[in-house]
């Protein structure tokens, strides 16, 4: 029986083998453990669960088990669940042991953002090469000084180096959505300051982005109500002056102006 895509859970079907064989092969996971994000029909599934040293799924969709099973054996899981609601975690650790775990995934729009940042907090989680929406992906690998660079930008690229695998035009996939995609490939960084000054960070470039037509001078001022000639006087010591606007400062600029922000207080 032919599987109806369900709008609910964002499915739309991609089944171009050249497309799909590349996205594996950019993820580099031959003889890594894999993670992936919503299987769907099995396209990715059908060449990381070969590929894998340890596969592992997530599928909110009951209807699919039926299809997904041909795919299961002794190192290939796929569980039906939403990961966002999961103790993902504790899961994978369950499974995989502590051993270094790689993402790859087709993921639903409308909860890509979250499931990157969940991504992110689990440790073991190295990589991700994933599917996003175009508009998203221009603004991960965006850089400086450009209209798609913002809050999210600055963030992802503090954690990770970020990277374009391929754009996806929207009539690859069944049903044909109203966008166009891309594949990233996310790998994380070492971390560059303490896990205090990291929720600092974060705040920072926050307030910093809050208001895009606002002055960098502004957004800090306002955000953390301190007055305006002071936080002028601390951005001076960075070359950035009254008219500064956010999108001009690299991950750099944010986080030498978080290590050195206790001052201002």
């Amino acid at each position: 029986m032919r599987h109806q895509a369900k709008k609910r859970f964002g499915q739309n079907f991609l089944t171009d083998k050249n497309l799909l064989r590349k996205i594996v092969n950019d993820a580099n996971i031959q003889g890594k453990n894999v993670l992936e994000i919503g299987p769907g029909l099995g396209a990715l599934t059908q060449f990381l669960s070969l590929d894998a040293k340890k596969y592992f799924a997530y599928e909110i969709d009951l209807s699919l088990k039926e299809t997904l099973k041909s795919f299961e054996s002794d190192k290939a899981t796929i569980f039906f669940k939403d990961f966002l609601e999961d103790d993902v975690q504790t899961r994978l650790k369950n499974y995989f042991g502590d051993e270094e775990i790689h993402l790859v995934g087709n993921l639903p729009y409308n909860i890509t953002t979250p499931i990157i940042f969940k991504f992110l907090e689990i440790d073991n989680l190295k990589s991700a090469t994933i599917m996003v929406q175009k508009e998203v992906g221009d603004r991960v690998i965006s850089e400086t000084n450009l209209k798609s660079y913002n809050a999210f930008s600055a963030i992802l690229q503090y954690y990770a180096e970020v990277s374009k695998v391929v754009n996806v035009g929207r009539k690859m996939f069944t049903p044909v959505p109203q966008v166009d995609s891309m594949v990233i490939k996310i790998t994380k960084l070492e971390r560059r300051l303490t896990p205090e000054l990291e929720k600092l960070y974060i705040e920072i470039v926050k307030k910093s982005f809050q208001h895009k037509r606002k002055t960098l001078l502004n957004n800090l001022s306002t955000g953390f109500d301190l007055p305006k000639d002071k936080v002028l006087e601390f951005l001076k010591r960075f070359g950035f002056d009254e008219n500064t606007r956010a999108e001009l400062l690299t991950v750099t600029d944010f986080i030498e102006i978080t290590k050195q922000w206790k001052s201002l207080s």
